[in-house]
Order: structure tokens, then sequence, then C-alpha cells
């Protein structure tokens, strides 16, 4: 998986620097430019769609864009991409606003409430059957340990797996959380393995690193007989959507623009940390120079989702049932809210081995991943203590400020 964090400070100041000038007249020589009034500005602001022609303008914000996805502010360089014609695009560009878009299908699968019927005994085994494709079904509750969360699924007709989980955890988990994500080499150490029924992963290999914190990796899982061999590419992208106070030097807060599938309407918005998760197949041979053919053993997957860290809302169900069995305070925790969709490939999903995956190995692992969390937050696993040493001026150190960003101004509401 990929870790990924960003974050929309800066966009107005780089706004403002980039007004450069507007032509007086459609005929005019495109080489001269006028000086930059603030009305110029807050014009073209405001009528976002209005399509830009000043060369100087298109210039500097195609740079700007480049910079702020480098940081992995994909919201912040997208809508600086808003209103220039496509065709002065280069590829980054174009790779700017399909992640946007793609975080913005998470931010919404993730937010969405949700009302489900139960699924917590025998009596609901064909669940599967008699619930519509597009219902919730809650799978349960898990309790008595230092994390709570809950499961949700559905199940499409053509056998499609979407998962749902929520966990509140305290901040002090959250880098440790986002290590054992970007460790994707370390994920064959911790996860659970089963013999039967055959849940496996025998392999996890990092295939490329195409950013800070973006990678992509091959999975190879055994799955039971006579079910072959299941095999995934899967790239992750990471997007801190956090926003900065007093970013400026002036002591003002420049929250970040109303850009979040439907954008900022909660008088300055919450602040994320998102790292989004999806495979990849032939179609996508030669995205970031890899190249991708077809499988050579087994049956490829497809996966899509993500997780997003945000402030847990007091009133969530999860938060209350956290903070009153101890002494943790409700309102200082982070909700943590993992979303996938999973593609078998099975014209048949027996009853039996759903069961299993919801109920067993996805309890398992989700619960392993957050205790392999607090173990690196421990320092009681080696490896990633190791890894974490060896990236921190390169990695690490960012990863920290930008999660202290996002938690300073989230535990601030």
């Amino acid at each position: 998986m990929t870790l990924n964090v960003l974050g929309d400070s800066g966009v107005e100041s780089s706004l403002l620097q980039l007004r450069i000038g507007q032509q007086n007249s459609a005929d005019q020589n495109e080489s001269s430019t006028m000086v930059p009034t603030m009305d110029d500005a807050k014009n073209e602001e405001a009528d976002a769609t209005t399509l830009i022609t000043n060369v100087n303008i298109i210039s500097e914000r195609l740079k700007q864009a480049q910079v702020l996805e480098e940081e992995c502010k994909i919201f912040a360089a997208a809508t600086l991409l808003e209103g220039i014609d496509p065709k002065h695009f280069q590829p980054v560009h174009h790779d700017i606003l399909k992640e946007a878009e793609l975080f913005r299908r998470l931010l919404h699968d993730s937010a969405s409430l949700i009302t489900a019927s139960n699924d917590d005994n025998d009596n609901n085994n064909k669940s599967n059957e008699t619930n519509k494709s597009d219902e919730w079904i809650k799978q349960g509750e898990q309790h008595g340990g230092r994390h709570d969360f809950a499961m949700y699924y559905k199940v499409s007709d053509t056998n499609q797996i979407t998962c749902r989980l929520e966990t509140p955890i305290e901040p002090s988990l959250l880098i440790p959380i986002l290590a054992v994500l970007n460790e994707s080499e370390l994920y064959k150490t911790w996860i659970p393995q089963y013999k039967v029924p055959r849940l496996e992963v025998v392999k996890s290999e990092k295939l490329c690193q195409s950013g800070r914190v973006a990678q992509t990796i091959l999975v190879e899982t055994e799955v039971p007989w006579p079910i072959a061999k299941r095999e995934l590419i899967l790239k992750a992208v990471a997007c801190d959507d956090i926003i900065d106070s007093d970013h400026n030097g002036d002591g003002s807060n420049c929250d970040s623009k109303d850009d979040n599938g439907g954008g900022r309407k909660d008088g300055g918005g919450a602040s994320r940390i998102l790292v989004r998760i999806q495979s990849l197949d032939c179609e996508d041979n030669g995205e970031d120079g890899l190249e991708i053919l077809p499988a050579k053993k087994g049956v490829r997957i497809k996966v899509d989702g993500g997780f997003v860290f945000q402030k847990c809302p007091i009133d969530h169900p999860m938060a209350k049932k956290s903070s009153s069995d101890d002494d943790r305070d409700g309102d200082d925790l982070i909700l943590l809210t993992f979303t996938f969709s999973v593609d078998p490939k099975l014209s048949i999903l027996p009853q039996s081995f759903l069961n299993f995956f919801l109920r067993t190995a996805m309890r398992q692992i989700w619960g392993m991943f957050l205790h392999v969390a607090e173990e690196v937050g421990d320092g009681k696993r080696p490896a990633h203590s190791e890894a974490i040493e060896r990236k921190r001026e390169a990695l690490y150190d960012w990863v920290e400020e930008r999660t202290n960003a996002m938690l300073q101004h989230s535990l601030s509401k």
C-alpha cells in the first residue's frame, strides 16, 4: 500500500502569485501583459469555469500544480488546473485530475451514512441472497481489546465484495499506522496465514516507488483448492488534505478551497489524510514505467478503496463505546475508516468462504494490523523501526510534520 500525505495549504497565496495579468482584448498580442490587480484575481477566482487564456497565468499554474502534486497536495493541485484547456497539460496534470476524482470517490464512499441489517448469527447465512446488492449488512462489532471497530459489507450481483471498517484510534497511533501501511515489503511478516481453509500471502514485493510515499506492489495469495492462486498488483497513493494554520506567516489562516467531492461546507472543513488503493492490470501497462503483462500463474483480481483519517465525531457509536470503557477522551480520537471492494473473479461465491473471509479473516487481519501499529509505536518491531530510521530524513520526518499539522487542526476544533 502506499502512504502519501498531502495538504491544501498555500492555495490562495499561490493563486495570487499567479495573477500576472489579463489581456485587454481578444486581439491583443499574447506576449504583452498588464499589471495584475486584486479585482482581476477576485473575478477570476469567483468564476472557476471561465477558460483561462493568459499564457503567463497558465504556465505558472501548471508549474505550481506540479509542485503541489509532488507534495501530495492533490486537491490543491487540481484546483489550480480549473479553467485551463487540457491541450496545455503534460501527463502529470492529467494524473492530478484523475487522482483528485478518485480521492473524491473515496471520500464519498467513506462518508456516506450506513443503514444496515445485522449479520451476526447463523440464521443470516443467506443474507447475501436475500439482501439487495446496494444494501449494507452489519457483520458485527468487536470490543474488549484496546480497539473497538464495526464492520459492514455488501455483495453485488457479480460477486464483488465491498467492506467498510470503522475504528476510533488514539492520535499517538496515527504515525505507526501510516508506517505499517507504507512498509509493504513487511506485510508478509504480520498478515495472518490460514491453512484451513487456505488463505496465505505467499509474496509481497514492491514493484516501484513513484513518489515520496507512493508505491505499487505485487501480492500473491494462495486460496482453497480448486480455486487458482490470486494475484494483485496494487497501487497506493496518499493525499494530505490538511488545513494548515498560519501558513502565510502573517497570522492568517488560508483554508483549502471547497474541493473534496462537493467541497468544504463546514466553515473551513476537516483536516484529513487519505490513502487510496487501486489495482492495476494489463490496460494500465506503462503506468509509472511498469510493464504489466497478463498473470502467468493464477488469476489477477481487482481491488479499489482506501483509508481516511480524520477527527472522530463525538457521537460516533464506536467512539462512545471506546471512551466508556477506559480513560480515553472521546473528543481526542481519530476515526480511521477503511473501505474496499474486491472482485475475487469467481462465478460462484460459496457462502462458507464468504463467512470465513468476513467473520474470521478480515476481523483477525484488521485486529493484527492495529496490534502491529501499536508494537511499531512501542519500538517492538525491529524491522519496522529499522526501516523508519533508514527513511527518516527523506520520509518519516515529513510524515510526522504533516500528521502533527492534521492533529493540531483536527483536535483544536
